[in-house]
């Protein structure tokens, strides 16, 4: 056998080993196009309430990425020296590059600023449902206004996006990390030791939080309370009455918790397809949350779809002036594999464009001529360049799903007309040029038997 023939061999039988890397996807057309659409429905958003679409660098600083994120997060950073012995890291969340933004080049923009993305990111997690080791996420990032009003502008885009994409079910837990760190600060607990009581508590393991707390020195009185607040996860108003009686001898922490009963109520009045939920037990893995925190959920997944809260000191931590956010993103991924499970795609196809096959003789320049005239027109043509017969052109055309196929021949030619033959209907008609666009948009309003 001759070398080439050897070695094509060998790469042949070598490929099925080329696999993509562990946690990360292949998107395949239909995958795609469904993952387009959510983003459609996210940048519709962005658009209704006046956010502003950015990009960034998806190689950052690793000091800057590893900044606040929790630990949970730095150690699953895909983090690598360059060639010029800078450390690097490949983003693994959305808001740290947001902060950069605001502390640099957005630094004298009027304030507030919306901000918003669609981008790709990369955590070494372990690979399991809903979990990919590269994510996308859409956000939306609110700068420069402190209160509860900014709050709910960005809670109420959260439900609002659920509630646009037509998840079942959908809900909404949150918090404030003032509570648990009024608490802790009241009792000289410092900002390192109260970020790790939150780790603990974002991973549920309350036991070992409330150990550890102990172990400092904590007065019982004050872990029992901080007990009986783990474990309240409810209604907005049974929660609500039954912390405020526990915090009575706190007034801080009452205010707060006042202020997060506010925007959830407000927020249910809004949406009554939309439930809402305080779970005090709740923390979020980032340690740069200062206020509000919250993540949304829906039927069929128990890890949430999108997630987020307020974060008022990391913009003044990358150096820019002492700037407020609030802000969430949405696991484009999650969402996508819910609303599979849901149906909620059911009917979803591919835009398949017109397949236009020459027939009897050498028609391909007048198919090429036709083709461009058409897409200017805005259809979408594919011509038909192997030189397959009409029989085996119409086999290609049924095993890739097209509706019509146009065949153009000598007689068409003369008369400025294609046979149009459907696919779905199995019926020919001869049918001009000119009206062919006009044909097509009826037919995707239902209209097609109108317009024959």
């Amino acid at each position: 056998m001759p070398l080439q023939e050897r070695c094509h061999g060998a790469y042949r039988s070598a490929l099925p080993r080329f696999q993509t890397v562990r946690g990360m996807k292949d998107y395949l057309p239909e995958d795609l196009a469904k993952r387009r659409l959510i983003e459609r429905i996210v940048r519709r958003l962005f658009s209704l309430y006046g956010y502003l679409e950015v990009e960034t660098p998806t190689l950052e600083s690793y000091d800057l990425l590893a900044a606040k994120v929790g630990e949970e997060t730095r150690k699953s950073m895909y983090a690598f020296k360059d060639l010029g012995g800078r450390m690097v890291a490949l983003r693994p969340e959305g808001t740290a590059p947001i902060a950069r933004l605001m502390a640099t080049k957005l630094r004298t923009a009027p304030k507030p600023i919306r901000l918003a993305y669609l981008w790709d990111f990369f955590r070494y997690d372990e690979p399991q449902k809903g979990r990919l080791r590269r994510f996308y996420q859409g956000g939306f990032e609110l700068l420069g206004a402190p209160g509860i009003y900014a709050d709910m502008e960005i809670m109420t885009i959260a439900a609002n996006l659920m509630t646009s994409l037509g998840l079942r079910k959908p809900s909404i837990k949150a918090s404030h990390v003032g509570i648990i760190r009024s608490l802790l600060a009241k009792q000289g607990m410092d900002e390192e030791r109260q970020n790790a009581i939150l780790a603990l508590a974002d991973k549920k393991r309350y036991e070992e939080a409330l150990e550890r707390l102990k172990e400092w020195g904590l007065q019982d009185s004050i872990i029992d309370l901080l007990s009986n607040l783990f474990s309240l996860k409810g209604s907005i108003d049974s929660v609500m009455e039954e912390a405020l009686g526990y915090l009575k001898d706190f007034p801080e922490a009452m205010d707060i918790l006042k202020e997060l009963g506010k925007v959830l109520r407000y927020l249910r009045d809004l949406f009554s397809e939309v439930e809402f939920i305080i779970d005090l037990g709740f923390a979020r893995g980032l340690e740069y949350y200062t206020g509000i925190i919250f993540e949304g959920f829906t039927e069929g997944l128990e890890s949430a779809i999108l997630g987020g809260g307020r974060y008022d000191k990391l913009v003044e931590l990358y150096g820019g002036d002492p700037t407020p956010g609030v802000g969430f993103s949405a696991g484009i991924d999650r969402i996508q594999l819910v609303m599979d499970e849901q149906g909620l795609f059911q009917g979803f196809s591919l835009e398949k464009p017109l397949y236009l096959v020459p027939v009897k003789g050498d028609f391909m320049k007048q198919a090429m001529d036709l083709a461009l005239k058409l897409r200017s027109s805005g259809v979408p043509v594919e011509v038909e360049i192997l030189g397959r017969s009409v029989t085996r052109a119409l086999r290609y055309a049924e095993a890739k799903g097209f509706r019509y196929v146009m065949l153009l021949g000598e007689r068409e030619i003369s008369q400025g007309t294609v046979s149009l033959r459907d696919m779905e209907r199995r019926d020919q008609r001869t049918v001009k040029i000119e009206e062919l666009k006009t044909l097509l948009e009826n037919e995707r309003t239902g209209d097609l038997a109108a317009a024959g």
